[in-house]
């Protein structure tokens, strides 16, 4: 098999830059490595020296979110990752009856999966259970794993809330995702969240207190209510517009 020698590396993740970079040196290669780091890799204590350790044997570094800028030192550019806005709102109606979900059952989404510690979903279970105990409305609450992108697109139109309580973040797509589907947020103040929902209607950024949670929630129950701006994000997020910051990137590099 011919091998391939690129001119550009672009990892994601700090600990697979690691090996890049390692690899990069005791094969002497000459291409440029650019990293982009997404949260746990310098959120985290244990992983962060390595992450940081990575950085310096790229040539250029990249931030999902702002608020990670406090543990890098090193020259970077901040550029989240991007999405496909160009979606139809039209799966809400034939999801629900599909999933067989009644016009009075309130569904909530999980951010992750329920076996992902990051994402809190212990507190999560406590503020749907004190919802169920306030409202007489039929609360359904589902973990977002194991589905396609097609199916996730289904499931964030059909569903009447996203649910988000992590311990740490970097610049959550699931909260990009759902903003562009017109699904409502009840989220803490983590990662880049709070900048993501600026100016963004139905989106609410509590105290990672079960009572606030759980107020905003109801908020949701009563209204019934889907976002209508979403705007802010598909002109901040569109996938076009991030792939021509990153080809910037990679042309500066390169020259």
């Amino acid at each position: 098999m011919k091998r391939t020698k690129p001119d550009l590396v672009h990892v994601h993740y700090g600990l697979s830059a690691l090996v890049a970079g390692v690899s990069k040196w005791l094969f002497m290669s000459r291409h440029k490595i650019i990293t982009t780091f997404h949260g746990c890799d310098l959120n985290k204590k244990s992983e962060r020296r390595f992450s940081l350790l990575a950085a310096k044997l790229s040539s250029h570094n990249i931030l999902v979110s702002e608020k990670m800028t406090k543990y890098f030192p090193g020259r970077h550019s901040v550029v989240p990752c991007g999405i496909d806005t160009k979606i139809g709102l039209n799966f809400r109606a034939k999801t629900r009856m599909e999933m067989g979900w009644g016009n009075q059952e309130f569904v909530v989404l999980f951010s992750s999966s329920f076996d992902r510690k990051e994402k809190d979903p212990e507190f999560a279970f406590e503020v749907i259970s004190k919802l169920r105990s306030t409202t007489s409305r039929s609360v359904r609450f589902l973990e977002l794993k194991g589905y396609s992108r097609e199916q996730l697109t289904a499931l964030m139109q059909a569903a009447d809330a996203l649910l988000l309580c992590s311990l740490r973040e970097g610049s959550p797509q699931v909260i990009k995702e759902s903003i562009l589907n017109s699904l409502p947020v009840v989220a803490n103040d983590v990662g880049d969240v709070k900048q993501i929902c600026e100016g963004i209607d139905n989106c609410f950024i509590v105290d990672k207190e079960v009572d606030a949670f759980v107020k905003a929630l109801l908020m949701l129950v009563d209204k019934n209510v889907r976002i209508e701006n979403r705007a802010p994000v598909i002109e901040k997020f569109d996938n076009d517009i991030i792939s021509g910051k990153l080809f910037h990137i990679y042309h500066e590099v390169l020259n």
